[in-house]
């Protein structure tokens, strides 16, 4: 028995399957040149005609790939995404010309966004399941495993016991994987996938402004400190520690520095773009003790100028971490230090704009975040206004005094 039947409409068809109606439109496949056709089910004649227009409004403007996405996943698309975007970055003449710098945090998000939602299908994810993606990860505490020394009786002594510790998932965490998926979903878009984002109905799924913004900046005791401790087997931090303050360098920029990028005479660095978060060469200058740190460093290396400046492969975490505890500066990051060096410039008189340019910044939104009132600039911009008010001759009542040769 036959239980399908049709009813032309311009542009497509409805046709009742089963007793259930569905829109159907015909199409060329652009690959075998074979007619095909497209059906969506519809909860009513007109639903089904407002189907059909638009089918063929999708086939005229992204073409078969659109009407063919509808069972596309957030694991499919994640999986298209890292393969055309998640690459290594390809360099030619120092310019990044494809893929991506670094690809490690991004990947970490999109696991927790292929864990989360990857059965969804995409056109069917909506504002809604992003806020509730949103609340489901920032109650789902970060776990951290960690080693703790425990005295273990059978063998008298401490031994090292894994254990895993908890804190909070942090708002800014959240909003890196929320603007992943901003991307694969545009990415989804210029590939005909989908019509429109969720992303772009007017919700504010991704608020920046809740992010709590570090303002840690190390004081010239705490420099002080630091220097004085890192000596011995934290001798090799000591370098570190004077070129990130005195030229605003990431630590990442540090690490890949080769001499070959080193000035001595002029007193310069390069930073080329392959090694910059920016992806653009920009120069530094270098201080009198930075110039001789890195002349100790080169009258002791190999004399390879290609050879990495710091000699690290890999990273200082726990010489970090010790000298930290030892001078009781738990708090500090090595990313604190670029905090530091960018207040110092701007409080030596360094005009922002080429601040800018030495830190390698290229919003200044970005760039403000890193400018922060300490003590003494608090202290130095009382004293620069008791100047200003001095110089316009405002006395203690708050009154301007008119010079005698003004007065009537």
């Amino acid at each position: 028995m036959n239980n399908r039947s049709s009813i032309r409409h311009r542009d497509g068809s409805i046709r009742v399957i089963n007793g259930c109606l569905y829109a159907r439109v015909q199409y060329i496949d652009e690959s075998t040149g074979k007619r095909k056709e497209k059906l969506r089910k519809a909860d009513s004649r007109t639903h089904a005609k407002e189907l059909i227009k638009s089918m063929r409004a999708e086939l005229e403007t992204s073409g078969q790939s659109a009407l063919e996405s509808d069972q596309i996943t957030v694991a499919q698309l994640a999986d298209r995404y890292k393969e055309i975007r998640l690459i290594p970055a390809i360099y030619q003449n120092g310019i990044k010309v494809a893929g991506k710098r670094s690809i490690g945090p991004t990947l970490s998000a999109l696991k927790s966004l292929v864990n989360a939602i990857g059965h969804k299908r995409v056109r069917k994810i909506r504002p809604s399941d992003i806020e509730h993606y949103k609340l489901q990860r920032l109650n789902t505490p970060v776990e951290i495993p960690t080693n703790v020394l425990v005295y273990d009786p059978y063998v008298k002594k401490n031994v090292k016991k894994k254990k895993v510790v908890t804190r909070p998932r942090k708002i800014a965490s959240v909003n890196r994987e929320l603007e992943l998926l901003r991307a694969m979903l545009n990415f989804a878009k210029s590939e005909g996938a989908i019509m429109v984002s969720p992303f772009e109905t007017g919700t504010k799924l991704i608020s920046t402004a809740a992010e709590v913004e570090r303002d840690r900046v190390l004081s010239i005791d705490e420099e002080r400190r630091l220097l004085d401790a890192s000596v011995g087997r934290r001798a090799h931090i000591r370098p570190l520690i004077i070129l990130a303050v005195d030229t605003a360098m990431r630590r990442g920029e540090l690490f890949k520095l080769r001499w070959e990028d080193v000035d001595l005479p002029l007193r310069q660095i390069t930073i080329k773009a392959e090694n910059a978060k920016t992806e653009r060469t920009r120069l530094v200058g270098l201080t009198e003790r930075a110039v001789k740190e890195l002349e100790n460093l080169w009258d002791r290396s190999p004399k390879d100028v290609r050879g990495l400046v710091f000699g690290i492969t890999s990273t200082v975490k726990n010489a970090w971490k010790s000298l930290r505890q030892e001078c009781g500066l738990s708090d500090l990051r090595f990313h604190d230090l670029r905090h530091t060096a960018t207040t110092r410039l701007i409080r030596a008189g360094v005009p922002a704009s080429e601040v800018m340019k030495i830190t390698g910044h290229t919003q200044l939104k970005t760039f403000l975040r890193y400018l922060n009132l300490t003590n003494e600039s608090v202290t130095a911009s009382a004293v620069a206004l008791d100047g200003y008010l001095a110089e316009q001759k405002i006395g203690e009542s708050g009154v301007i005094e008119v010079p005698d040769r003004f007065a009537q």
